[in-house]
């Protein structure tokens, strides 16, 4: 059986306080989850500082003083502090060390809330609250009607044990109720119970009781036998000493013998004996063992499986080693019978803690904004986390369920292993989403998480690969453009050095032209100059051939006249001969007109100087 009570504690805020099933009273039941308990409380001892903390100033410091005297009294506490106190005039509470017992109470009760729709003179309709026993009066001049609503309410208080007082009497505010069914409540404690049978929950230890006594039974028997075992000893052989060497001293004695072999260890003797035969050591150890000790400890280990068979909790489960050789799936196996044993702890476990989380989250939902209590959760859990509490406004959260699971086991997380590393062979999940998804505690929130990452990559990557296609289209529409755009450029370059030859072209043909017509110029220049030279050489040529013919002319002339004057001369005998006119030097090829004028010049002054 286990017992929670939740509290909304002034100076605390929402509080989860254990209780002792033990000091728990509750109303009759049959249901191991306590749903349909009405009434229930517990004992709790608190001190008087405490006390004063709760109850405030619903006591005066007179009442609080014969609070601490009964609590004295009954309890037998050292009144000293307590004399001291009332003869001090510091005013110091030496007594709020003192212990009390308080009863917190609580039960359901049914409340009936009365509206009334009331017509007014202008036609409108309102719907007011009115009290408990109200009637509407019969003789109304406008239409009214009465509505009662039952609502169960809850009530509640604390009461001093011994001291006949009580405190914080009334309805319980603040009472987290189902946004969908106003009219219920529960009461705060939460309580879940196995085995519950006529309102006794029956305890496992209860089957235990007779084994484990006889195991302390088994065992005191064995303190006993160890208690009694003798030590060990040692067998000396009287007769045998006679054959052995004892020293100067002569004899020995049994206990000086007996310190000698404890000292050291060493005894010498003679093995053959004065007849020629062999004898024994006269020395021999006493193994000792414990009477029947293998047998009590088997008995022992009995009645400790049958505590084992009764539980259900075996080996594997109490951490105890287990063999060397047992196998993986024995061991399993036995940890699985185990938990099947103990199920039912473990579901009112898990039930316990569903309906405390219930609560609270009903609680932290009504908790007004701007509340000195509303900041101090903003600092404990966060601001954003309180925000969200309070979003659900309209769906409270509440309404989504609350659900607690327990850790994974070891084959489920041998299984959610073996899906993460398909998904990371497979490139469909990345290293992060892995160790998000192991450190998840919940098989079922792990194989979810594991579906949405790995879709959401999925997602991603087709993305990443459409990204891709449209990046390399985009890079092939580009490179196309490109290769055009290099194509047109070049085209235009080709075009642009093309027209430039054409231009150079051009302008060198332009140039050439220029050239040549400046040559034909100067040509025709000096075509013309050597047609007018020629002319006027041809001319003076013609004049000078014709100086040449005449002077050719008066060669021969004088030739003759010479011949003749030579013929007369030696006829007669009177004169010298006069002299042939020199001939022309002969030159190779034909000569120019210079070179013929020349000669004719030469020809000349040759005459003359003959003269």
């Amino acid at each position: 059986m286990a017992v929670t009570k939740r509290s909304n504690d002034p100076n605390y805020g929402i509080k989860v306080d254990y209780v002792d099933p033990k000091n728990f009273v509750h109303s009759y039941t049959e249901d191991p989850n306590f749903g349909d308990i009405v009434y229930a409380g517990h004992v709790k001892r608190i001190s008087l500082q405490e006390l004063r903390r709760v109850a405030g100033d619903q006591f005066t410091d007179d009442e609080y003083e014969k609070i601490a005297k009964t609590v004295a009294k009954r309890y037998q506490y050292d009144t000293t502090a307590m004399r001291a106190y009332l003869n001090d005039s510091k005013g110091r509470n030496e007594y709020d060390q003192y212990m009390v017992d308080v009863l917190d109470f609580e039960f359901l009760s049914v409340d009936m809330m009365v509206f009334e729709e009331k017509q007014s003179k202008y036609g409108n309709v309102g719907f007011y609250q009115k009290e408990e026993n109200y009637k509407a009066p019969s003789n109304s001049v406008y239409k009214r009607s009465v509505t009662k609503m039952p609502n169960v309410a809850v009530y509640g208080g604390s009461y001093i044990m011994g001291c006949d007082k009580l405190f914080d009497y009334g309805i319980k505010k603040n009472v987290p109720k189902n946004i969908h069914d106003l009219s219920r409540t529960n009461l705060s404690y939460s309580v879940v119970a196995t085995n519950l049978d006529g309102n006794i929950p029956k305890s496992m230890v209860d089957s235990c009781i007779g084994f484990a006594d006889q195991l302390q039974l088994t065992h005191l028997k064995i303190q006993q036998a160890i208690a009694k075992a003798k030590p060990d000893g040692i067998i000396i052989d009287i007769e045998g000493l006679e054959n052995v060497q004892l020293g100067k001293g002569g004899e020995l004695q049994p206990l000086e013998l007996h310190d000698i072999y404890e000292q050291t260890g060493v005894f010498y003797y003679r093995s053959k004996n004065p007849e020629g035969g062999f004898q024994n050591p006269p020395i021999r150890e006493i193994g000792n063992n414990i009477r029947n000790i293998n047998e009590f400890i088997n008995l022992y280990n009995h009645y400790l499986r049958l505590i084992r068979d009764a539980t259900g909790i075996n080996e594997a489960m109490d951490a105890s080693t287990p063999k060397g050789d047992q196998l993986v799936g024995v061991r399993q196996q036995a940890i699985a019978a185990g938990n099947n044993a103990i199920y039912d702890i473990t579901n009112s476990s898990m039930v316990l803690f569903k309906k405390v989380c219930s609560d609270i989250v009903k609680c932290l939902q009504v908790i007004p904004r701007g509340s000195i209590l509303y900041r101090a959760y903003e600092n404990a859990i966060g601001k954003e986390n309180v925000s969200m509490l309070n979003t659900f406004s309209d769906l409270p959260m509440y309404n989504f369920g609350v659900t607690v699971v327990k850790e994974m086991e070891e084959v489920e997380k041998q299984y959610l292993e073996q899906n993460i590393q398909a998904s990371l062979a497979q490139k469909e999940l990345d290293i992060e989403d892995a160790i998000a998804i192991r450190q998840l505690k919940d098989v079922n929130q792990a194989e979810r998480l594991l579906i949405v990452r790995r879709k959401k990559r999925i997602a991603r990557n087709q993305q990443m690969a459409q990204q891709n296609v449209q990046a390399q289209s985009q890079a092939q529409i580009q490179s196309t453009q490109a290769a055009s755009q290099a194509k047109q450029q070049e085209m235009q370059m080709q075009a642009q050095i093309d027209a430039q030859a054409m231009q150079l072209k051009a302008q060198l043909e332009s140039q050439l032209e220029v050239l040549r017509h400046q040559h034909r110029k100067e040509i025709e220049i000096m075509k013309a100059q050597a047609t007018l030279g020629f002319k006027t050489d041809d001319q003076e040529f013609r004049e000078k051939l014709e100086v040449f013919k005449e002077d050719r002319k008066d060669m021969r002339v004088g030739k003759q006249t010479a011949d003749q004057s030579k013929l007369i001369s030696q006829r007669q005998g009177t004169r010298g001969e006069i002299g042939e006119p020199q001939p022309m030097q002969q030159q190779e090829g034909p000569m120019t007109p210079d070179q013929i004028i020349q000669q004719a010049i030469q020809n000349e002054q040759g005459q003359q100087d003959n003269s």
